[in-house]
């Protein structure tokens, strides 16, 4: 028969995992025993609403933190509800027993529900972190209207000692002995080829006790972790004052006498849980520059929160101008995140999309999921969830701009519009929120415009969008692929990025509207009469001969020679086949290293040209004559140029353009 059974943990193997392997960085033991003491007071707090003789007295909340630097150590004291006896027992004694989470357990369902806390530990080990620096951790605590206090010491060796102690004041205090600075490294400082890494703190051991000693180091982590703690953290500071007279003047001479004041180390102030509407313009400022160290404002701001079965509250800004490093290959990007006002990490890249990547701000959420050190994000339907909820709130932000404040959003699309175009490729399932705030050039006039306005200015039987992609703006203008266009008067959609390839690949449809490319294929979106193709069918019967020789003499650089509809002025353009790939998009996977074909394109004939038809004249007397030749690849290169693609041979293409300027001119 089959016989169940516990697991059987080592103490001593477990508590050395907790304290050498959980967490990557040393100095969140501070964070984790600041945010216990939080959750201390937050208890006592909750309770008092329906027994105020729990605070006997002392209804002063604050977190106190006390560094001796002769006697190496550093003591967290604060005056939340304590623990009697059995509890230390419980949730000190216990590893990864969560006094807070039992807490938020029992007090659920209660008639103060609506003010139950909002404690912060969740795996019950952020206390053992203290051994990351300590050597041996000294505990004194005692629980508001017990009789007696406790007192718990262990040296993380996999044993404790307890003793009950005599009333004293309510609360815990935690006195870290902090190991020796000279202490050797361990099997973590040394690399995988043997050589030495980084130890510690100071580079040479595995801690330097100074360091936490020092009330500099101690202010900027406190700063970095805990500054919206709902509590004020407090340490004693020297400061020197002169004498003062009556007046209030410095009295010349004498001298200046030293003063212990009570520092507040936290600002206490979470912009972020605050209403939006009660925050002005300059604390948004202020506070965008802390979190950014941006010297410039932010062009735009974003805050928004999320409550039901998931609760959080995401504080976006809009820089105003583009960060250096916005296209490099690993820019910095992600949001800060924060649980519960507790800072976690501080690029969290799986919280926002990649064309998003130029928003700064963050996330405090309160139940997303994160390793036991509370230092990694672990992926998760939440995190999807609040990624694809920042990205629709984002872009309905920008479209009320773009109706609102258009001139307020072209500035932003100045400098973002490249990135945002980027999303068609990494978010395709939002394409067409995407699309909506999407600001391009046309054939209409210099503005920008939105792909709903080009919609409004088609013409009457026009069933496609037309669009061309280049390298240039001033090149896509001259095009020749556009002159049957501006005849019909049919806008066109000048792209000159290259991402706008990927934007127009994800983007087949816009309002029902095919897009097409204007250099791609048969010009089949455009109104036709009966009449009109009439004569298109009757212009390729009587070119046929001219098409069919320089097909066959450009065989080796082009798929086909045909008569265009496409122009009207030039000689001769370049097309691509409806299936096949730009000329850009070309460039930019060879840009890539990507080894592409060679990609034969089409070579269309302007039959209205003099040049063409006196081709058409000699090719039908006698379509061997060599000079078809020269003509055919001055031709092909002359198209290549106007698209501004460079020709394989140039310095033969020159010699062809003197002999024919010769023969002009001497005829």
């Amino acid at each position: 028969m089959a016989e169940t059974r516990s697991f059987q943990a080592q103490t001593n193997k477990l508590l050395d995992l907790m304290i050498h392997s959980i967490y990557a960085h040393k100095d969140v033991f501070l964070r984790e025993l600041v945010s216990n003491a939080s959750d201390a007071i937050d208890k006592v707090r909750f309770l008092a609403l329906t027994d105020s003789e729990l605070l006997e007295g002392d209804g002063e909340f604050k977190i106190k933190i006390i560094a001796d630097a002769d006697k190496h150590t550093l003591t967290i004291l604060d005056n939340g509800i304590g623990m009697t006896y059995d509890e230390v027992i419980d949730h000190i004694g216990t590893i990864a027993r969560s006094g807070a989470e039992t807490f938020a357990e029992r007090t659920k369902g209660t008639a103060a529900d609506a003010a139950t806390p909002d404690l912060i530990g969740q795996f019950g080990v952020g206390f053992y972190s203290a051994f990351m620096v300590a050597k041996r951790v000294l505990l004194e605590t005692c629980k508001a209207k017990a009789d007696h206090a406790v007192r718990w010491e262990s040296a993380g060796d996999g044993t404790y000692t307890i003793e009950r102690l005599d009333k004293t004041r309510r609360g815990t205090r935690i006195t870290l002995f902090l190991r020796d600075k000279d202490a050797p490294k361990d099997d973590a400082a040394m690399t995988a080829d043997g050589a030495e890494g980084d130890g510690g703190d100071d580079g040479d051991t595995v801690f330097n006790a100074d360091n936490w000693t020092d009330a500099w180091t101690i202010r900027r982590t406190i700063k970095k972790y805990s500054d919206f703690i709902a509590f004020p953290i407090v340490m004693d500071t020297k400061k020197y004052e002169s004498e003062v007279d009556e007046d209030g003047e410095a009295v010349e001479g004498a001298e200046r006498k030293e003063k212990i004041v009570e520092e507040t180390l936290n600002s206490t102030k979470a912009l972020w849980t605050r209403p939006a509407t009660t925050i002005e313009a300059d604390e948004h400022k202020a506070f965008y520059k802390h979190l950014s160290r941006d010297w410039n404002d932010p062009a735009e701001t974003i805050h928004f929160h999320i409550e039901g079965s998931q609760e959080w509250t995401a504080l976006l800004y809009v820089p105003e101008k583009a960060p250096f490093d916005l296209f490099s290959r690993e820019p910095r990007r992600g949001l800060q995140l924060y649980i519960k006002r507790v800072f976690i990490a501080e690029d969290v890249k799986e919280l926002i999309p990649e064309h998003l990547r130029f928003l700064k701000g963050l996330v405090d959420s309160a139940d997303l999921p994160l390793n036991m050190s509370r230092e990694t994000v672990q992926q998760d339907r939440l995190v999807g969830a609040i990624k694809k909820r920042v990205t629709n709130k984002v872009v309905a932000h920008f479209k009320d701009m773009l109706a609102q404040r258009r001139d307020a959003y072209v500035q932003l699309w100045d400098e973002f519009g490249t990135c945002l175009k980027e999303g068609f490729h990494y978010e395709p399932a939002g394409k067409d929120k995407l699309a909506d705030i999407v600001l391009v050039r046309t054939t209409h006039g210099d503005g920008w415009s939105t792909l709903g306005e080009v919609v409004e200015r088609k013409q009457a039987g026009q069933t496609a969008l037309y669009y061309l992609t280049g390298e240039k703006l001033e090149t896509l203008q001259s095009a020749p692929q556009l002159e049957v266009f501006r005849k019909r008067n049919i806008e066109v959609i000048l792209l000159p990025e290259a991402v706008d390839e990927i934007m127009v690949g994800a983007l087949d449809k816009y309002q029902d509207l095919e897009l097409k490319s204007a250099a791609k294929g048969e010009l089949d979106g455009l109104p036709e009469t009966e009449d009109e193709a009439k004569a298109k069918q009757a212009r390729s019967e009587e070119f046929a001969v001219l098409t069919d020789r320089l097909g066959k003499l450009l065989d080796e650089s082009c798929k086909q020679v045909r008569i265009s509809d496409r122009l009207t002025d030039s000689a001769v353009c370049l097309v691509s086949d409806s299936a096949g790939m730009s000329p850009q998009m070309e460039r930019m996977m060879m840009a890539m290293g990507q080894s592409m074909p060679t990609q034969k394109r089409i070579l269309e004939l302007n039959p209205d040209h003099t040049l063409i038809q006196a081709m058409r004249d000699l090719a039908a007397k006698d379509s061997g004559d060599d000079r078809l030749q020269e003509f055919a690849e001055m031709l092909f290169d002359q198209a290549l140029l106007a698209e501004g693609a460079p020709i394989k041979n140039p310095a033969k293409f020159a010699q062809r353009v003197a002999s024919a300027m010769t023969y002009a001119v001497a005829h």
